[in-house]
């Protein structure tokens, strides 16, 4: 019995050996996946969150930095307050009416992007990594999957569109107003040639009146 109790405790022991290697093996995968997917985020050129999709490549000027801004279906957020972090400082900016904003930057690198105040982009290995640089100019383009939260923009398009509707409308009114004028006058009935006649011998009528009156004073007289 002694001894199958030290077989069993030695096997035991063995095992519990055996598991803390695998144990330690996952951990160290876990981590390493971890790191390699943190620095994989910070080399690519694209960067997925909830609030925005970001993707961005190097072209234009050396120091400037280009950004669209737009929602889920495409229509260009306009009026938002864009800020740019560069290792040597931030800057601000606002779209224009197409979504875009162009701004001339010093430094070497950027390291995010805020819009409205909500971060949409960062790079914090920028520094180490020279990625994005700003030495050959910068593009982003960033759609918006919270536009009610990141963006002025979407709002404004709102009340744009409720104003082109209005408009519409009342166009619409206009036309009918002038379609109902014409047809008014269509229909009105145009002067006949008696009655034209009628009024136009009507003065006559008058004179003569006003010269038998004439006649009779002189023949009382």
């Amino acid at each position: 019995m002694i001894t199958v109790h030290i077989r069993l405790f030695t096997y035991s022991f063995k095992g519990g050996l055996v598991l803390k290697r695998w144990a330690i093996f996952i951990v160290v995968i876990f981590v390493v996946g971890l790191v390699g997917n943190w620095f994989w985020k910070e080399l690519s050129p694209n960067q997925y969150g909830p609030l925005a999709d970001v993707t961005w490549k190097t072209s234009g000027l050396p120091n400037t930095v280009h950004v669209h801004l737009e929602d889920e279906q495409g229509r260009p957020l306009v009026a938002t307050l864009l800020t740019i972090y560069t290792d040597d400082n931030e800057y601000d900016f606002t779209t224009n009416m197409q979504g875009d904003a162009n701004i001339v930057c010093t430094g070497q690198v950027l390291f995010g992007i805020e819009s409205q105040h909500r971060t949409v982009f960062s790079k914090s290995l920028a520094m180490y990594t020279g990625s994005p640089s700003l030495a050959d100019g910068l593009d982003f383009h960033i759609v918006a999957k919270r536009p009610d939260l990141i963006s002025r923009g979407a709002g404004i398009y709102d009340e744009m569109k409720r104003e082109e509707e209005l408009l519409e409308v009342l166009k619409k009114n206009e036309e009918a107003r002038k379609t109902e004028d014409v047809s008014a006058d269509e229909g009105a009935t145009p002067p006949t040639k008696e009655k034209d006649v009628e009024e136009s011998t009507q003065p006559s009528t008058d004179s003569e009146d006003d010269s038998t009156a004439v006649k009779d004073s002189g023949g009382e007289q």
